[in-house]
């Protein structure tokens, strides 16, 4: 279950557009999508052809008058299911605000009865209250679509100042993804935009552009997604890029999950067995750490090391190297968290061309960026 949220507090920026033709992608894919849609207008649910507003939805189940999957409307189009978006949404904040743990209601549906799909995408509203907060608690990753304008980089440091407070609060590091929408490719402030996210931003930035085009208005317009509205639209080929770097990013993902399994368990202590050398403190540590197992295809190369925040970034410290199958492994452990990393290709240092997730470091290079979930 890969679990992303679609946000963005600035309208027009191709956010719920983006959500439901990534779904339909996926789905055309052979995946099993899921779409929340948390935005009180509903927009998602008119974009998969849902227009009746008295349907139950997230206001219903977090009320306890509807169970989750009762509330799902099943095959919207291929491989897409949803959660609709009804008038009562806009009350749920009201709802939500003396419950406890209400920013956690999202997140505690989903482990429950979220295993049947391959992604869930969630519609974020425009606006960052308690809505967004569930929706990007519940989230593995944000993914913001963003128009090449000058309040772009505003919007998103809005988000990132939501996403920080979140890990401050509940020690969880959320990967954030920039989506440039409504591209033009003929003109040279999209790519200055770009640049200046790149340069200023702890955010990724996805390969795929999705270039304008009216076919988008048009499929909204009918309730329609792109691949069954104008699958040969240049938009439609966009997203079709962006969900083909989504689940190629999955196998292996460094920002998203990784391949882990928890090194050691916590066995009873009793505390007079206690030493210096061995502290209760260094025994949680231990069982915090998580194996983790990274596969880098089609590098052809004679030596590949690899350094980050995980080794104090000396080549290939505390790693041990595999060859599998023609490719490198790199197995190491590292508590949950997000790390910093690069790669030193036969002696040159540079970061990860398998890993689309990268951040710039302060010698004005690049670094990837690699997460180590929590291990459940």
């Amino acid at each position: 279950m890969n679990i992303m949220a679609i946000a963005n507090q600035k309208g027009g920026c191709g956010k719920t557009t983006t959500t439901i033709n990534l779904a339909a992608e996926l789905g055309q894919q052979g995946k099993q999508v899921l779409v929340i849609d948390m935005d009180p207008q509903g927009h998602a649910s008119l974009g998969l052809g849902v227009s009746d507003r008295d349907l139950s939805g997230l206001y219903e189940v977090f009320s306890d008058e509807a169970n989750f999957y009762d509330v799902v409307i099943s095959n919207v189009c291929e491989g897409v299911d949803l959660v609709p978006a009804n008038i009562s949404l806009a009350m749920l904040e009201s709802l939500l605000a003396d419950q406890p743990g209400r920013e956690r209601q999202l997140l505690e549906q989903l482990e429950r009865f979220g295993g049947l799909y391959d992604y869930i995408l969630i519609d974020c509203p425009p606006s960052l209250g308690l809505l967004s907060i569930n929706a990007l608690r519940a989230a593995e990753q944000v993914l913001v679509p963003i128009e090449a304008s000058c309040y772009a980089l505003d919007g998103i440091r809005q988000l990132l100042d939501i996403v920080n407070l979140l890990r401050d609060k509940y020690q969880i590091d959320l990967p954030v993804r920039v989506l440039p929408t409504m591209f033009d490719t003929h003109t040279r402030f999209a790519q200055t935009v770009l640049s200046q996210i790149r340069e200023q931003l702890p955010v990724g930035i996805s390969g795929a552009r999705i270039r304008h085009t009216v076919r988008v208005r048009e499929a909204a317009w009918f309730g329609k997604t792109l691949p069954n509205y104008a699958p040969g639209c240049t938009a439609a080929a966009d997203y079709r890029q962006l969900a083909e770097e989504i689940m190629n990013a999955a196998p292996q993902p460094r920002l998203v999950r990784i391949e882990s399994e928890p090194v050691a368990e916590i066995a009873p202590i009793e505390a007079e067995t206690l030493t210096e050398e061995t502290t209760m403190t260094e025994q949680v540590e231990q069982a915090r750490r998580q194996m983790v197992v990274l596969t880098f295809d089609d590098i052809d190369c004679h030596r590949l090391q690899i350094a980050g925040d995980f080794n104090g970034w000396i080549p290939d410290r505390d790693i041990e190297t595999r060859h599998i199958n023609g490719n490198w492994q790199k197995v190491f452990t590292a508590e949950p968290g997000v790390y910093e990393y690069r790669l030193v290709i036969d002696g040159k240092w540079q970061a990860d061309p398998t890993n689309p997730s990268e951040i710039p470091n302060e010698l004005g290079g690049i670094n990837s960026l690699l997460q180590v979930p929590v291990h459940h």
